[in-house]
């Protein structure tokens, strides 16, 4: 994870657009609500490593930080696999350095690069869900380009995967992760309007299927929470699973939680009303580096 710092005194009343913000910000509730976070993490018995800690012998390569306010958002950048990372290219050029402080983290930690993405791909890990290790769902359209979906699906056979999914999304979504998340083996959140396009399934490195990611995901066994517009708006689908049936997500969302709460899912809710003004949810602010 990356605390944030000075860079997001970028976010001003006459800037936030230019940053991907979807408002100005108060600096300091952000600041203080992302810590909250990390403290919830922690307490749940997450280990959880900071950017700042990583790279504090090299404070040339830290102090570009404080250009990069949507490096917070982390988990856009990278995506880790058993075989290695995907470090990824950002299609807005606002972000594109955003990803050479996260591969020095990541090299720190000793974990070697699996594939670097080069122009003109475009990769960003919102867009990449597990369903399990053998199973990579993708979003393309929006920040995930073709030509970084035909990247992904060359290293499919190192990285342990057997079956990619390519979901077209439509353009109101900026990544898949903000339309479904996978909180069990046999459980997901879903909106279904933004998953209605025919997704490609490839098995082994061939087109195997022609099916929605609703109806792919059925036949994977899942059963599924299906969200509002306003719902999917309010990150309700943008939650990190820390356990089987135990995520993390902002405040709000009553409906969802009740539903998930039926299905035997622990909810922990973090406030979110400054850290949303991004676009991000409690999965974007993590990069999971190893899972158990």
């Amino acid at each position: 994870m990356h605390s944030p710092g000075k860079e997001l005194d970028l976010i001003r009343p006459t800037t936030y657009g230019r940053f991907l913000f979807a408002d100005a910000i108060d600096q300091d509730r952000f600041r203080e609500d992302h810590a909250s976070f990390v403290d919830v993490l922690r307490s749940e018995g997450v280990s959880v490593v900071l950017v700042g800690e990583l790279l504090r012998q090299k404070p040339q390569l830290l102090a570009s930080a404080e250009r990069l306010p949507n490096l917070v958002y982390l988990r856009d950048t990278a995506a880790v696999t058993r075989a290695g990372y995907v470090l990824a290219r950002m299609s807005n050029p606002v972000r594109r350095s955003e990803t050479g402080l996260v591969e020095a983290a990541l090299r720190q930690l000793g974990i070697e690069v699996l594939l670097k993405t080069k122009a003109p791909a475009t990769i960003e890990c919102g867009d990449l869900i597990f369903f399990d290790e053998e199973t990579l769902l993708v979003g393309v359209r929006n920040r995930t380009n073709m030509s970084g979906l035909r990247e992904l699906r060359k290293i499919t056979t190192k990285s342990g995967l057997r079956t990619l999914a390519a979901v077209p999304l439509p353009r109101w979504a900026i990544h898949l992760d903000g339309t479904m998340m996978i909180i069990d083996r046999d459980l997901a959140i879903a909106h279904a309007r933004s998953l209605g396009e025919t997704a490609l399934v490839f098995e082994d490195g061939k087109v195997s299927a022609r099916v929605t990611a609703l109806q792919l995901l059925r036949k994977l066994g899942m059963s599924l929470i299906e969200i509002t517009e306003y719902e999917r708006q309010r990150r309700a689908a943008n939650v990190i699973a820390i356990a089987p049936r135990k995520v993390v997500g902002y405040t709000g969302n009553a409906k969802v939680k009740r539903e998930l709460a039926n299905n035997g899912v622990d909810f922990v809710e973090i406030e979110g009303a400054e850290l949303i003004r991004g676009f991000g949810g409690p999965r974007c602010m993590t990069l999971p580096i190893l899972r158990g």
